[in-house]
Parts: C-alpha cells; structure tokens; sequence
C-alpha cells in the first residue's frame, strides 16, 4: 500500500472508465492538399470493488480474568487484521472476478504471454513464480474503494459483549467485533502494468536485474512511481547479485521508515502472497 494511490470508485461499486488503445495519426499535407479526419480508439473498462467481511468473538470469561482485559481483547483482534491484510494482497495478486465477488488481481490480467505486457521467463513446470512492475498513479495502477469510504483498509466496529452462539442450540457471552474492507485494482493504461511470467528457480539475480530495467521502458511515460512486485525468495536473490554493485543498487528510507532496495529508482517491494508454486502459463 506504500506505493499506489488510492481513489474514490466513480460509480458507487465498481470503476468505470475509457482505456486508450490507439492513438490518432496524422498526415503530411503538401500545399493546397486536403487532409482526412482520424481519431483515437477506446473501450470501457469497468473495475469491480469487493469485500472482505468478518466477526471476531472472544469468551468474556477469558477477558475478565486476563491481567489487562484491554490488551488481550486487542492482541485477539490484531489476529484478524493481519489476516484479513494476507487475504487482500492475494487477492490484489490471485483474485478472479470469475469467482462470486473478487475482483481480477495482477496475475488473472496477466494470465497469458501477450506481446507488449505479460513477457516470458522461459520456466516450465509448475514450481514457478512471477513479478510485476507498474507504473502507478491515476493513469496507471491505483486502488479504488467505494463511494463515501475513507480507504481500502480494514475498519472495526466494536458491538460489545453479545450472546454467541457456541453450537446445538448453547450460547455463551463473548466480546464481539466486526471487520470489513472494500477495495479495488484500477488499471488506466493496460501497458502501466507488466508481467514476467514463468520464472524458474535457476534464474539468477543478474538476469533478474537486466530484465526489470529493460521491462521499465516499456512501461508508458508519465508521473508517478515505477514499482516491482516480487515474493523474498525473488528479491533475495537479487539483493545478492546487488551485493557488490553498488553503481546500479542503492537503498532509501520510505516516509514510514521503512528500508526500501531500488534499481534505478525503481522500486522493489516484497509482496509473499506471490507464490513459488505456480504453473507455466503460454
């Protein structure tokens, strides 16, 4: 969440917008000559929102009795935030609109070797992984929420002590809280986010390297950050061909200080929702 821009959807749940894909052409006009009339090509992009919901209910007997009452129910909550962050970047990388109510992630837009945006590794098999690098912004790759929301993040209600249900018709008095989130993957360029697919376990750093900086210009020219996203078993391997070159490798502090290893200027963030057991696509 460090890198991308988050915006309000335009319509309620789902993101509607024209995504380029050609540009006009002009002529060359002799003297007295006409011209003819060209223009641009478009088609409507509509970019889902989904969410992420649930309850947590903790016993207030083991509340009651704990040392700090308010620090345990907070440590069992904490529980659910986490968890509910993995479940949010697997669906930004993993996520399929085919399924009821997710959205499409990188690698469902991405999920063939297309000329120009999903670029192959070499790998077979099904011991693979991928990264992906974009160009984030308004025009690029940005988050969206819905209308009235403040943000994609994870938001609780406190609804105090309740009756739970403990099964075959028992209750008991738990502390209950509820989680939700709603967010989106908007996309305003196709080419903002490429993919290398099909990455082997043998691929070395130093190949990595020459592929992100020649990936990076492909990516179309604008504002905003360019940003790699990899799993630690990548960028591992990275980090150790960067070891001793220190003319391509240097290392910032994020806002959030955070360290953060960039490649001329470009970005890398571990994201392990990534997997190294996925299958050669073609």
């Amino acid at each position: 969440l460090a890198d991308v821009p988050v915006f309000e959807a335009n319509n309620e749940t789902v993101h509607k917008h024209l995504v380029r894909t050609s540009l006009p052409k002009a002529e060359v006009r002799l003297l007295n000559a006409g011209v003819g009339a060209t223009s641009s090509t478009t088609k409507v992009v509509v970019d889902p929102i989904m969410q992420l919901a649930t309850y947590s209910r903790v016993d207030a007997s083991l509340v009651k009795n704990a040392k700090d009452p308010n620090a345990f129910l907070t440590g069992e909550e904490i529980a659910f935030i986490e968890g509910m962050g993995q479940q949010q970047a697997e669906l930004m990388i993993y996520g399929d609109a085919n399924k009821t109510g997710e959205i499409n992630g990188m690698a469902t837009r991405r999920a063939k070797l297309e000329s120009g945006i999903c670029f192959n590794a070499g790998g077979s098999g099904n011991a693979l992984t991928s990264l992906y690098i974009a160009r984030v912004g308004r025009e690029g790759l940005s988050y969206i929420h819905p209308k009235g929301a403040s943000g994609i993040g994870v938001s609780r209600q406190d609804d105090g002590i309740v009756d739970a249900d403990a099964g075959n018709g028992k209750k008991f008095k738990a502390y209950q809280s509820y989680f939700q989130c709603d967010f989106g993957l908007s996309l305003g360029n196709e080419k903002a986010l490429l993919a290398l697919r099909n990455i082997a376990a043998n691929m070395t750093g130093d190949d990595l390297i020459k592929e992100i900086i020649t990936l990076s210009k492909k990516l179309p020219a604008g504002d905003g950050a360019i940003v790699v996203y990899a799993n630690g078993d990548l960028l591992n391997r990275i980090d150790l061909s960067l070891a001793n070159k220190g003319n391509v490798n240097h290392t910032v502090q994020d806002p959030w200080g955070k360290e953060m290893v960039s490649i001329r200027g470009i970005r890398l963030r571990q994201v392990d929702a990534i997997l190294n057991t996925e299958s050669a696509i073609s």
